[in-house]
């Protein structure tokens, strides 16, 4: 072989290496740290890693709470977290418990927390069925508070006896699910619902027992459904503290679904329909039928992005390019995912920087 085929090939090598390294971290982003919530052992103990990494969780949740939550409400939380075991259905209330004590920091906090994302996030979910009929699921997570969040967003996959039952993108401190797969059966996102007033959304949501907080309802659709009919059914009929949009791909051809929830019912179940040319759906956050505000148009931009994409060159690198579009991808963005429930070893998620 010719020197200048060995030097050729060097730089060849060190190109594959080079890509081999970064394909996952396109630039501008970071993978999410990683971990496993064992659902086998107590639920206040199932936590102790994440709150050991995240330390500074402490003063990142108490600049989120105070931002968004009306002072008088307060004393209710507090009330919550005083008898948080009648409140709060398991595993939630322990989950919630394990990381106030393994943070020292009071329940409070911790209960506020995971009661602001039912009332304020702006997001933007994609589900599309390619041309050989697999569902994709992609998502940008927007929110007022990026740089806290940015350095608290991490993956986790919940196992039961060492197999994981579905995994999740959430924050430290954060025991709901606004993103999630339950793999070869479903993946879900949550969007935004403006609907309402967030001071009775939130007194609805901490004073009823009988009604569900929105992130903790799609993680008991994680954990417990085994088919996406089940799936969509429970988010659909479950009353809810906050309006919201559910978006949701399955396994199978076809199913693919936007719900408009509002707190009882669902106002429409918006479904894929490839046969008729409807091979893609783009929720942001408000409803499909009606027109966004000039201010904000993710969806229109989305729209373009997936209609010039085409049904056959899906993948996972062309979503997060789609995901990527400006205004799709604002300044508030703190992650984006792509996955597929049918192949769940696909899901990847980037920390935007």
């Amino acid at each position: 072989m010719s020197d200048h085929c060995l030097i050729l090939c060097y730089f060849m090598l060190l190109l594959m290496i080079s890509l081999s390294t970064t394909s996952g971290s396109p630039a501008g982003t970071k993978k999410p740290k990683k971990y496993v919530v064992n659902l086998d052992i107590a639920p206040e103990k199932r936590w102790n890693q994440v709150a050991m990494d995240h330390a500074e969780v402490i003063k990142d949740v108490h600049t989120i709470v105070t931002s968004v939550i009306p002072d008088v409400l307060f004393p209710y939380i507090e009330r919550i977290a005083a008898y948080i075991d009648y409140y709060l259905q398991n595993p939630y209330a322990g989950e919630m418990r394990g990381f106030a004590t393994a943070l020292n920091i009071s329940v409070g906090d911790v209960v506020m927390m995971n009661l602001v994302y039912d009332v304020s996030a702006f997001c933007t979910s994609i589900i599309s069925q390619d041309a050989s009929g697999q569902i994709w699921h992609s998502r940008n997570f927007d929110y007022n508070f990026t740089d806290i969040l940015r350095n608290i967003t991490i993956a986790v996959d919940f196992q039961s006896g060492g197999e994981t039952e579905y995994s999740i993108i959430t924050f430290a401190g954060y025991v709901g699910a606004p993103t999630g797969q339950r793999p070869n059966v479903f993946t879900v996102t949550v969007d935004e619902r403006d609907k309402g007033s967030i001071i009775w959304n939130l007194v609805i949501g901490i004073l009823d027992k009988q009604v569900s907080p929105v992130s903790f309802l799609v993680r008991d659709a994680l954990a417990y459904d085994r088919n996406f009919s089940a799936a969509m059914d429970r988010l659909s009929y479950t009353t809810t503290a906050a309006n919201a949009y559910f978006i949701m791909g399955g396994a199978k051809q076809g199913e693919g679904a936007v719900i408009t929830k509002g707190r009882f019912a669902p106002d429409d179940v918006w479904k894929l329909d490839p046969a008729s040319g409807r091979w893609f759906l783009v929720e942001t956050n408000y409803d499909h039928w009606t027109t966004p505000p000039p201010r904000d148009n993710r969806r229109d931009r989305a729209i373009k992005a997936m209609t010039t994409l085409g049904q056959k060159n899906i993948s996972v690198r062309n979503l997060f390019d789609v995901m990527s579009t400006p205004k799709v991808l604002n300044s508030r963005t703190a992650y984006t995912v792509v996955m597929s429930a049918v192949k769940p070893s696909l899901m990847q998620t980037w920390i935007r920087l």
